[in-house]
């Protein structure tokens, strides 16, 4: 056999026995003859110990030339270490291995980084150019096993709530729902074109027409847009698909679902039901529809308690119909007066008219409108924004039109969530995010939008707006946010011919372009079509914000760059001439103005 063991499974229970592990050399150690090395593989690590009195002299010479990262494999005896050689880091660190025979598997060049300092050091081009090498850091493998078990879970879920997985195709047609298609040409259909998707979003609609009932797919998507850190153009999505369902079925489906999985995964534990509330209320309080809950910092209407000031300016603006908001920070001695002149000149910077801010520690009052702020105004002011007794609070404000100030005040909230050093990698606030607007207006394009995609149901009591008042018209459509991240979207889709030819028409999509583009859709929807939902949630940024990682890079085994380059494989790269003649294709180099 090729070894009787994995290099991290030894322990005491083992000394006396024979094994064979194979792995890579870690490190080389040379203590006064004696060599020393590590084996590792992606199950852990083994020291293994070489006497030269073992050996011949050409023998140990060879296990002398070893290098870090050759393959090998070896053959020795299992023994417990001396008390004062002992390693509690690693589970094996209470044995070694006496080497009896070695065998050198292959070699390996002088590498372009250190395995150890990968994760942390190394330009981030160069890791993804050796990408196999990068693999090899624990953190990496780690990443990728928790991937493959999660998604275990969440099919062993799926499964066992009676769903059927399905894959849609790959190669289908240009329906854009948003972001640019990734094309393909035809070769046998010259001139045409396949586009790969974006979502399976129609096809497990049609599954509900087929009367399908349960679907989910653990479902590859593509996007050409511009990328970020949780941004990949190649991505992976949780896809489910139910049919006689509301809201509600989806929402619990969904936390459960969640639950079991990293429950299971990541010995996490997750209370359900998750908090929610409306897109309205997430925009007023946290600037918003993708709230962190982990530091609620509220915005507060406190145009009521400043109009009992005689701060003028203020006064005027609230006279003009404008408002103020603000929010306090409880953490007010991480905030300098340098800190207060850096923000107000962003909030200028950004527009503003400036920053208002009153410091509270205890009885003694800060602010450029100390004179204004009598005690009964003080006192209305910490009951609004909820400051119980603290060592130094800062309330922050800004005085204007609400949505501009909101903006502003996101600017302020980001500047003293970098004050807060405690948020705690395994702390998980989930909350859904309800009643978003169906659609908003491109001001650019003169024309309505969806705000998440065309196939997304209205409100029943708004359907009779469609020629009256698009824009106050609300949707069936739900985000779920962790840590201020949205990690997935789904709604109530339409299942009606007339409804769905109504949104075509509100975004400016004429019946014949979207016979033309919707067709096999708006056909389907006339036979039948029962009322059905789902939801659709982001593998790769899920596991991210679960393993505590930064970028969805670090939970894929071969990512792209921010430019949507493969520095391994040199992709995107050029295509033969040959290739290019048969799919009647030919290149335009020159800069498109």
């Amino acid at each position: 056999m090729m070894r009787s063991h994995r290099c991290g499974e030894l322990n005491k229970r083992h000394s006396g026995e024979e094994v064979i592990l194979c792995g890579w050399v870690n490190s080389i150690r040379d203590h006064g003859g004696v060599i020393f090395f590590d084996i590792r593989d992606r199950y852990g690590m083994t020291q293994v110990v070489s006497s030269p009195e073992k050996f011949s002299e050409e023998e140990f010479e060879k296990i002398k030339e070893l290098r870090n990262e050759w393959v090998v494999r070896i053959e020795g005896v299992v023994k417990e270490r001396t008390p004062e050689t002992v390693n509690l880091k690693i589970p094996t660190g209470e044995i070694e291995v006496s080497l009896k025979k070695i065998e050198v598997l292959n070699t390996s060049l002088p590498l372009p980084f250190e395995i150890s300092e990968a994760d942390n050091k190394i330009e981030e081009t160069l890791k993804l150019k050796y990408r196999y090498l990068h693999i090899r850091t624990s953190g990496i493998t780690e990443n990728l096993r928790k991937r493959a078990l999660f998604s275990h879970r969440i099919r062993e879920f799926l499964i066992s709530e009676d769903f059927i997985e399905v894959e849609t195709p790959i190669l289908t047609k240009s329906t854009p729902e948003g972001a640019r298609d990734f094309i393909v040409p035809s070769r046998l259909n010259p001139g045409k074109f396949y586009a790969l998707p974006q979502s399976p979003q129609l096809f497990k609609q049609l599954l509900m027409v087929g009367g399908l009932d349960r679907y989910f797919q653990i479902a590859r998507c593509f996007r050409d847009e511009d990328l970020r850190a949780d941004r990949q153009p190649e991505f992976t999505q949780i896809d489910i698909e139910m049919s006689f369902i509301d809201e509600s079925d989806i929402i619990s489906l969904t936390e459960k679902m969640l639950q079991y999985a990293i429950e299971k995964t990541f010995n996490i534990s997750v209370e359900i039901p998750f908090p929610n509330m409306s897109y309205d209320s997430a925009m007023s309080k946290y600037g918003s529809d993708t709230p962190d809950l982990r530091t609620p910092l509220e915005y507060r209407d406190l145009t009521s308690v400043f109009q009992k000031t005689e701060i003028k300016v203020l006064r005027n603006i609230v006279e003009k119909g404008g408002i103020i908001k603000g929010f306090v920070f409880n953490e007010g001695e991480k905030i300098s007066l340098k800190d207060i002149e850096n923000i107000d000149r962003a909030i200028k910077e950004a527009g503003g008219g400036g920053l208002g801010w009153i410091r509270i520690k205890g009885t003694d009052i800060q602010s450029p409108f100390r004179k204004f702020l009598p005690l009964e105004v003080i006192d209305e002011l910490k009951s609004t924004v909820n400051i119980s007794y603290v060592e130094n609070s800062i309330v922050f404000f800004l005085a204007g039109d609400e949505k501009k100030i909101t903006e502003l005040l996101n600017i302020i909230k980001r500047a003293v969530m970098e004050k807060i050093t405690d948020n705690k990698v395994d702390t998980f606030k989930f909350v859904w995010i309800k009643n978003f607007p169906l659609f908003e207006f491109n001001s650019e394009e003169k024309r309505f939008q969806a705000v998440h995609h065309p196939f997304t149901s209205p409100k029943e009591e708004d359907i009779h707006k469609f020629r009256t008042d698009p824009g106050s018209m609300r949707s069936r459509a739900y985000d779920i946010v962790l840590n201020g991240i949205e990690i997935g979207g789904g709604s109530i889709r339409i299942n009606k011919k007339d409804v769905q030819e109504e949104v075509f028409r509100t975004i400016g999509l004429e019946i014949k372009d979207a016979t033309e583009r919707f067709g096999f859709l708006l056909r389907a929807l006339e036979y039948g079509a029962p009322p059905h939902g789902g939801i659709a949630l982001g593998l790769d940024r899920l596991i991210m914000l679960l393993t505590g990682e930064s970028s969805i890079r670090e939970t894929i085994a071969f990512p792209k760059t921010q430019k949507g380059t493969c520095p391994l494989t040199d992709a995107p790269g050029d295509i033969e001439e040959k290739l290019l003649k048969e799919n009647r294709i030919k290149i335009d180099t020159e800069k498109i103005k």
